[in-house]
């Protein structure tokens, strides 16, 4: 909290209002919500959200999904390591 109130003395910010925040984001950025999900930390609905793919691919796809939602350029994959 004490970070957050270095940018705002609102009350009624608080630390759960950045996942609202983002949440809202990620939505009007029509971002799958299996990103959704792996962004906001919330727990993965079946069992091949959970079990199946590599952290690497995750990674990358939710970067992307971040940088939508954020109005952010894309980052061409193929140019990193």
């Amino acid at each position: 909290m004490k970070h957050l109130r270095t940018v705002t003395k609102d009350p009624k910010h608080v630390v759960h209002s950045l996942r609202h925040n983002m949440k809202d984001r990620l939505i009007l950025a029509e971002v799958s919500s299996l990103d959704q999900n792996l962004i906001l930390g919330h727990a993965l609905g079946s069992m091949g959200d959970r079990v199946y793919g590599g952290d690497v691919a995750k990674l990358r796809q939710t970067t992307k999904a971040m940088r939508k939602a954020l109005g952010l350029p894309a980052v061409d994959a193929e140019a990193q390591p």
